[in-house]
């Protein structure tokens, strides 16, 4: 299982909260393959710690359903931290962005990572390597 690391001197690339945790991992897993160092998130409580500590992650792969009743407590903290990580809302086509969190990205969930894969690496500046794992289309 990713986690987040536990030195404040280490900086997570991309947290993941997703509520479905085979979703969560996948994600986990194809990221890291292509280099990003990756953390799987399974609640809101470790979302917010994440967020909380001295070094929060360049981003948020959120799925909204994931925050549950914390929904507005997650969102406020996300919007406190607008200018140092980015938001990438994983949401199922239909879903409606989070009007609170303008600048976040909308992905929608596909079973190909492609259009995952393209929106961190613009937020990131890192192009994804490694294999094509999870595009087939």
């Amino acid at each position: 299982m990713h986690t987040a690391p536990s030195s404040s001197n280490s900086r997570l690339d991309i947290a993941v909260m997703d509520r479905n945790p085979n979703v969560r991992e996948f994600l986990c897993r194809e990221l890291s393959v292509l280099g990003f160092a990756v953390g799987a998130l399974p609640n809101s409580g470790s979302l917010l710690l994440a967020l909380r500590c001295p070094r929060p992650p360049r981003v948020v792969v959120f799925d909204p359903e994931a925050a549950g009743a914390s929904l507005a407590e997650v969102v406020h903290d996300l919007r406190e931290h607008s200018g140092q990580v980015a938001v990438v809302l994983h949401v199922f086509e239909g879903e409606e962005p989070l009007p609170e969190l303008p600048d976040a990205v909308l992905v929608e969930k596909r079973p190909d990572m492609r259009t995952l894969k393209a929106a961190l690496a613009a937020i990131t500046g890192k192009a994804a390597v490694g294999p094509e794992r999870g595009d087939e289309a």
